[in-house]
């Protein structure tokens, strides 16, 4: 018997195709998050969170999946296959816009920062432990932009912030997968044999930079389908840019800059001021995915493993992003209340 192999011809539409097929799901449970009052989110926002946190831990549990060697999704058979943190990251701002509010008297005390930090360092020893570097990346400095915002002296900030860093930092270098992605961050010489983190962000350099201001232009792609690595999720930036090089860029980060500034100048006319502190922390969020997702194709971070919203083919991520947007509109809409 003769077995005859079939190749398959790569498609520009393969992941455009199923993308769609997501996209109506997840503007069906973003439409029904927005049924939801603002009311019952600020009434329950503690249990909304500790819920989040309960779902996150799963990861440990024999539901947990490993994902390049990470326990970065939870499978529940014949049902749906998710990743939790992206709900962590919803559960953790529902839940400090309120915290920070409570303790806004005592933001100036060392006492408080300190606490501070042991709180913020549970959470994140959690992802330490998936490992999961992408959502430590966004919540520190999320975590940060609202202390500048609810509490204003920012000379204050920076220098508790190095000292929290610096442990952080002190911490982060007991775990030998975060050296080794330092080390292959610094020097991506010693990884091309092994193909892996040094060599995943050079082909992503690779992409990015060759193409001049028009790129090779749609179709004509290089790296996208032998080189880039998850060119569909983490790497779209590169893969994006091999093709729409400058011009494509352009237009990309002038409409994430044009969503965020339009809800931020919508920000003095929420009444609430619980809603308004949610308000800043979900447009944080979002924008500091953004510029995460930008600074690993480019270099500028090590590889942590984030999506570009609303780009980027993740279903659980995206559907984080609709529930965010719809978030920021719900409130937009009722914000006299």
């Amino acid at each position: 018997m003769v077995y005859k192999a079939t190749l398959i011809e790569p498609s520009n539409y393969f992941y455009f195709l199923r993308q769609l097929k997501n996209l109506f799901v997840w503007i069906v449970i973003a439409f029904l998050f927005y049924k939801i009052p603002l009311a019952f989110i600020q009434k329950y926002r503690n249990r909304i969170f500790i819920v989040t946190l309960l779902v996150q831990l799963l990861v440990f549990t024999p539901i947990g999946t490993e994902f390049n060697g990470a326990l970065w999704w939870l499978y529940i058979k014949w049902i749906w296959t998710f990743q939790p943190s992206e709900f962590f990251k919803l559960g953790f701002i529902i839940f400090m816009s309120w915290w920070f509010l409570k303790k806004k008297k005592v933001l100036a005390t060392i006492q408080w920062f300190i606490w501070f930090l042991v709180v913020i360092w549970i959470f994140f020893f959690i992802f330490l432990k998936i490992p999961d570097l992408g959502t430590l990346l966004v919540l520190w400095p999320v975590a940060l932009i609202m202390y500048r915002y609810v509490w204003w002296r920012l000379t204050y900030i920076v220098a508790l912030t190095v000292v929290g860093l610096t442990l952080w930092l002190w911490i982060w270098m007991q775990f030998d997968y975060v050296k080794k992605r330092l080390e292959y961050f610094i020097n991506p010489e010693v990884d091309i044999s092994w193909r892996w983190v040094g060599w995943q962000t050079q082909q992503a350099l690779t992409a990015i930079w060759w193409w001049g201001i028009l790129g090779k232009w749609y179709w004509k792609w290089l790296q996208k389908f032998w080189y880039i690595p998850e060119a569909q999720s983490d790497f779209i930036f590169a893969a994006f840019s091999e093709e729409i090089w400058f011009l494509g860029n352009s237009i990309l980060l002038t409409l994430y800059f044009m969503m965020a500034y339009f809800f931020l100048k919508q920000l003095p006319h929420v009444k609430n001021e619980y809603m308004q502190t949610l308000w800043v922390w979900a447009i944080s969020l979002f924008m500091i995915e953004v510029f995460v997702n930008i600074w690993v194709n480019t270099k500028i971070l090590p590889l942590t493993g984030l999506t570009l919203p609303f780009i980027s083919f993740w279903g659980t991520a995206l559907m984080a992003n609709f529930i965010e947007l719809v978030l920021l509109y719900k409130i937009l809409t009722q914000r006299n209340v």
